[in-house]
């Protein structure tokens, strides 16, 4: 397939912090072959290119979201608002996944893929695939939407949560080497599938639900077939006082168990010291920022300017359902913006330009896709957003950074493209059927909360 992605402001998050005004990409088969202005690509373009008219639009690499729970878009809404993490965890989340069975996966992750792609994502790091999902019915539904994931199996062999003791309800747990066995074969069956789109990584629990033992093997396993391992840490204060109880820091926690290094994503990270960042930058440890899901549990702020000024890859997660509520990663680069401009009374804390390259480049890096996606730039994937200017809350037509920023929001994105082809067109997912989707959410969602003795408090 050929495409000529023509007109509009060509945002290519290359590294030099270039606009350009009135530019076109050309697209043969699943990669890029010239980025610039109109003429310039009009005149490199194959023949029977099929042209899509982006004026009066924003073209940006595609939104990678690196940290995502796919079975918590179906209880979006049902989890109690004003609720601190382990009480939110204990008393609800983990009761209602934990009589989830695969049908009940499959659609959430179907329901889950659907925003994302709407709202302009094209690649995601889910970080917690516990076996009563069902992993097989989930990779089924990333390959058939075309949206590229890396999907984590979930490890642990202790029903505990930091020094919280056991909050872990008895359908959440899992042993210890039935975990490592199905992460073996779901990386087996799945890691490369659907032309390389689907990658399967490790899923550690948060410290104190997993053994040095089992951490230290399923780092191996990981090692040992290129995967990565991605896992919560020091999401809020009580995960301190774990480390303290082994005389430790996060980021010395995971020194001792060889847990530092590239292809490594951990999730939130708010409350690390200096040293910790410092341990984090010079390891090439990355890190999934995920403002809305912090401020909205009461978690706190992570220390997002400090973690990027020290060279830590920093990208942006949008979480869950319940924690977050959207999918959405246009408005998470706007509060990631806003929220460390206000933490340290300082409006240059992080430009608009920094919270577009954590959700684009920093997360391909993150993930160890630097190479191939995360920038508009001739020879890496044809993941591309096109996002419309058109609407009021966009309007007049300004700066297009500050409006794809600050003023736009995911139901602004009008078109999708993954491994250069199109999925999303107009607003509508070519590749799944939106309004079964949502109908089979409305049926299932009732049945989990009855399982859950949770009917009647909704």
């Amino acid at each position: 397939m050929r495409l000529l992605i023509s007109g509009g402001y060509v945002i290519p998050v290359n590294g030099r912090r270039r606009i350009i005004k009135d530019g076109a990409i050309y697209v043969e088969d699943d990669r890029i072959i010239a980025v610039g202005s109109r003429e310039e690509v009009r005149g490199n373009s194959g023949r029977g290119a099929e042209e899509i008219d982006a004026r009066g639009c924003v073209v940006i690499p595609g939104l990678i979201d690196i940290h995502v729970h796919l079975a918590q878009a179906l209880i979006r809404g049902v989890v109690p608002d004003d609720v601190s993490l382990i009480a939110w965890l204990r008393d609800w989340v983990l009761p209602l996944q934990g009589v989830y069975d695969a049908e009940d996966g499959r659609v959430s992750a179907s329901l889950c893929i659907l925003e994302m792609l709407k709202t302009g994502t094209t690649c995601f790091l889910e970080s917690l695939l516990h076996t009563r999902y069902g992993f097989n019915g989930i990779a089924e539904v990333v390959k058939s939407s075309g949206i590229r994931g890396v999907l984590s199996k979930s490890i642990m062999d202790i029903p505990e949560y930091a020094k919280a003791g056991s909050i872990i309800p008895p359908g959440m747990i899992e042993e210890g080497p039935a975990t490592l066995r199905e992460f073996k074969e779901m990386h087996k069956r799945w890691a490369g599938a659907a032309g390389g789109r689907i990658d399967v990584w490790v899923g550690l629990r948060t410290p104190g639900a997993v053994s040095d033992e089992l951490y230290r093997e399923a780092i191996s396993e990981a090692e040992q077939r290129g995967a990565g391992a991605t896992m919560h840490l020091a999401e809020v204060k009580e995960d301190l006082e774990y480390f303290k109880s082994r005389g430790t820091t996060p980021a010395g926690f995971l020194k001792q168990l060889g847990m530092l290094g590239r292809k490594r994503v951990y999730v939130h990270c708010v409350w690390l010291s200096d040293d910790d960042i410092q341990a984090f930058a010079s390891t090439g440890t990355s890190i999934a920022h995920c403002p809305s899901s912090n401020l909205k549990l009461g978690s706190g702020i992570a220390r997002v300017y400090e973690m990027l000024r020290a060279g830590v890859v920093v990208g942006l997660g949008c979480d869950g359902g319940p924690s977050n509520d959207s999918y959405d990663m246009i408005r998470e680069m706007k509060l990631a913006a806003i929220l460390q401009k206000g933490r340290l009374v300082n409006p240059t804390a992080l430009s608009a330009w920094d919270a577009l390259e954590m959700a684009t480049i920093n997360g391909a890096r993150a993930l160890g896709l630097g190479k191939e996606i995360g920038s508009l730039e001739p020879g890496k994937k044809a993941d591309i957003t096109i996002i419309s200017l058109r609407h009021p809350s966009v309007q007049p037509l300004t700066d297009p950074l500050s409006l794809l920023v600050y003023a736009a929001t995911g139901r602004d994105v009008r078109d999708v493209i993954i491994d250069g082809k199109p999925v999303v067109r107009d607003g509508k997912v070519l590749t799944m059927d939106e309004e079964r989707i949502l109908k089979e959410a409305n049926q299932h969602l009732p049945k989990v909360l009855e399982r859950a003795g949770k009917l009647d408090s909704n």
